[in-house]
């Protein structure tokens, strides 16, 4: 009887390690598929932008100014980036106050839970939402017209909540025993922050700004509500249309002319690379970290 009953567990145990055995094989078959068409997805993008873009990119489209039927990219190019600048001027600096609120041992436990609900909240909402909103408020509203403020300002809502949380992590990852000796030595909150928080999670904090920024540029939404399209440069901070990538591939690519097609593989081909480069570089920054 004892023998029989020994039997079967035993049988019973190694059913269940069979089971567990084929879940675990069938979940990591699901799993290689999964990032095998994500990999394939990625590389036939990549090369096609990359091959249309290098197939028509002469020197005149980079180096003279335009629109998406004639001329070249350089406005566009610059003032994506004046865009991006902008944005990181309007949404770095409540990142970082907030950021060290949040992680301060004194904070109010209600509202740093409402804080990050804020920014998963904000994270979720339509960009087209977020454009539309810039528009009403700050391109008529407050008459700043289509510019550069009302472009950063909408590009830095959508890039606010990305920093806060990332500069949230690098702030939680030092450790609590140096935050707690330096109040005990008599350091105030301006000086913990400006000798323990910063400096250690500088790297963090770069990553932070790095990925925001690949995030932001990529963005057509916002901008169309709020910085419009110039031929050339912006000739103030309102009331001045900027030109950006995005609004040159959405427009050229929907237009009958070969060139206008030429202009939009281009300013794709360079915001793909642009992003790439972003991106591998806050990787490389948090692995030397």
């Amino acid at each position: 009887m004892t023998n029989s009953y020994a039997k079967d567990q035993t049988e019973l145990k190694w059913k269940s390690v069979s089971t567990r055995r084929v879940k675990d094989k069938v979940a990591n078959a699901l799993s290689f598929v999964v990032l095998g068409t994500m990999i394939v997805i990625l590389i036939s993008i990549f090369i096609y932008v990359l091959n249309a873009g290098a197939t028509h990119i002469t020197w005149k489209i980079l180096s003279t100014f335009g629109n998406t039927s004639s001329g070249g990219v350089l406005n566009a190019i610059v003032g994506t980036w004046m865009l991006v600048g902008m944005g990181l001027v309007f949404s770095l600096p409540p990142s970082l106050l907030g950021a060290l609120y949040i992680v301060n041992a004194k904070s109010n436990g209600t509202i740093s839970s409402a804080a990050r609900l804020f920014t998963d909240v904000l994270t979720s909402v339509p960009s087209i939402v977020i454009g539309l909103f810039a528009y009403l408020v700050l391109v008529i509203r407050y008459h700043m017209g289509f510019s550069l403020i009302a472009g950063g300002l909408a590009l830095s809502v959508m890039m606010l909540p990305y920093l806060l949380r990332i500069i949230e992590i690098s702030f939680k990852n030092i450790p609590k025993e140096q935050i707690e000796n330096a109040y005990a030595l008599g350091a105030d909150d301006i000086r913990v922050a400006s000798r323990i928080y910063l400096p250690q999670a500088k790297v963090g904090i770069l990553s932070g700004i790095l990925l925001a920024v690949s995030i932001s540029a990529g963005e057509t939404a916002q901008l169309i509500y709020s910085a419009g399209f110039n031929n050339a440069l912006p000739t103030g901070f309102l009331h001045s249309q900027v030109a950006y990538l995005t609004y040159v591939v959405w427009t050229g690519i929907n237009e009958p002319t070969t060139y206008s097609h030429d202009l939009a593989f281009v300013s794709a081909m360079i915001l793909v690379l642009s992003v790439t480069a972003l991106i591998l570089i806050s990787k490389y920054i948090v692995r030397r970290k």
